[in-house]
């Protein structure tokens, strides 16, 4: 039997990759968009998958759009990566990254609860939960003091799915996700602009790369002057 895949944020970095190698494993795979007849789809085609995976619109916000959904599909494995990740936007949109982030993740478990199935559940976890750290390596084990809307949206997603699988007995895990890089990096995140303004200044362009801290929480940051 085919196992089917169900992946929400399949358009981002980590949703290309993961579509890659379930399709790699024989895997029938789904993904979510807002938009299915306009997505942004540039990572899938640059992967050269965009083909063979099936992208399917979705308001993750909206519990009777998800059951619809995971019904239709009937996924096997649903791998949640979709969210508002950019910590400083957070502070920009604190109640937009909470409900994103918050009630997509509730959706997907109560729809797996409601509906009687036997999905294996993944979220995506962040460092950015555990903010405030006194004492390195970060382990299971430190405790979870986040800085920014954004972590605690992601805080209050990561218990989530651990009460649905000790009151509900759902097959659901967390994988707690650190600052990774790649080709596909967005080009909204800090590491992204550094390396297009770098590659510009090489190729002559006399804008300047710089960086300043903002904010109370002394945030990292690239000057707006940043093309």
């Amino acid at each position: 039997m085919t196992k089917v895949a169900l992946i929400t944020g399949i358009t981002g970095q980590d949703g290309t990759y993961l579509s890659k190698l379930l399709l790699a494993k024989g895997y029938r795979v789904y993904g979510t968009v807002r938009d299915s007849v306009r997505p942004n789809s540039a990572n899938l085609r640059f992967m050269d998958i965009k083909s063979r995976v099936e992208l399917k619109t979705a308001n993750l916000q909206d519990l009777s759009n998800v059951i619809r959904l995971v019904e239709k599909v009937q996924p096997h494995e649903i791998y949640n990566l979709a969210s508002q990740s950019s910590v400083g936007l957070s502070f920009e949109q604190p109640i937009g990254t909470v409900e994103l982030n918050v009630l997509s993740t509730m959706n997907l478990l109560e729809a797996i609860r409601i509906l009687s199935t036997k999905v294996k559940f993944y979220q995506a976890s962040s460092s950015e939960m555990f903010g405030k750290v006194t004492q390195l390596p970060v382990t299971k084990e430190t405790t979870i003091h986040p800085l920014s809307p954004y972590g605690i949206s992601k805080a209050a997603a990561h218990w989530l799915a651990v009460n649905y699988r000790e009151s509900y007995g759902l097959f659901s895990c967390c994988g707690t996700l650190f600052n990774h890089e790649s080709v596909l990096r967005g080009k909204q995140f800090v590491t992204k602009k550094v390396i297009s303004s770098a590659v510009r200044i090489k190729r002559g362009s006399t804008e300047k790369l710089y960086f300043r801290k903002s904010g109370r929480l002394q945030r990292l940051g690239v000057c707006p002057g940043i093309r």
